[in-house]
């Protein structure tokens, strides 16, 4: 195995394919508080995604060309959390290789952290519905610390609960906040590469770039 002590993962995009979940909260709140019919499609949705939920939001009125008041705008955001946190899981899936990742990370020894811009009770209850929450030794949200990524806080935390130095971690991510998080805390970053980045991966300059978990150990000893 390589030199790394820890993994940190991003969420969405990274561990688990969530847009069509979102997607459909997304449209249900929107039409719930605009009288309208749920106008976003799974693709424009995944290219919202990774600022965190408020981000979601001001990215779902952007859309329709809306500028909403104070309160329309947590109206919004509350009945999306509600209906999401109710069920989280319709029609999301952990991506293919990941369960068998995170036990050869565990067989050797590797601690392994989530590092997401969801809040986290949302997280946990994903998680939780696919039995992958023992896998963790510290799972940070986007409301956990005061800032979320691109800001290294909710990174610095994870690395500090499990007890690791960045020298000796590596962050795994779909998107230019996790990347940026994870250079502003001199951690290595793998990119992958079927996730929701609204720039093109390979251009953000990670120290690898995956297409699948199958052979994530090798990457990691190359790096």
């Amino acid at each position: 195995m390589a030199r790394f002590d820890a993994v940190v993962f991003d969420l969405d995009g990274t561990l688990v394919h969530s847009s069509p979940d979102i997607a459909h909260h997304l449209n249900a709140a929107f039409a719930s508080c605009l009288d309208i019919d749920g106008p976003f499609q799974g693709h424009d949705v995944e290219m919202m995604i990774g600022g965190g939920l408020k981000a979601i939001i001001e990215k779902g009125f952007n859309a329709l060309s809306i500028d909403p008041h104070e309160d329309l705008f947590d109206q919004v955001l509350m009945r999306y959390r509600d209906g999401y946190l109710q069920n989280p899981v319709i029609n999301t899936h952990v991506y293919d290789g990941v369960i068998e990742m995170l036990n050869a990370l565990q067989a050797d020894q590797i601690k392994i952290g989530l590092c997401t811009n969801k809040p986290e009770n949302a997280a946990r209850k994903v998680l939780n519905h696919f039995n992958l929450t023992a896998y963790f030794d510290a799972i940070i949200g986007g409301d956990t610390t005061a800032t979320r990524k691109p800001e290294p806080e909710s990174l610095e935390a994870a690395m500090e609960i499990m007890g690791v130095s960045p020298e000796k971690t590596v962050m795994v991510g779909d998107s230019k906040a996790d990347y940026g998080a994870a250079r502003k805390a001199n951690c290595q970053v793998i990119l992958v590469d079927w996730g929701y980045s609204a720039v093109n991966i390979q251009s953000l300059g990670g120290d690898a770039v995956i297409s699948d978990y199958h052979h994530f150990n090798q990457t990691l000893a190359k790096i």
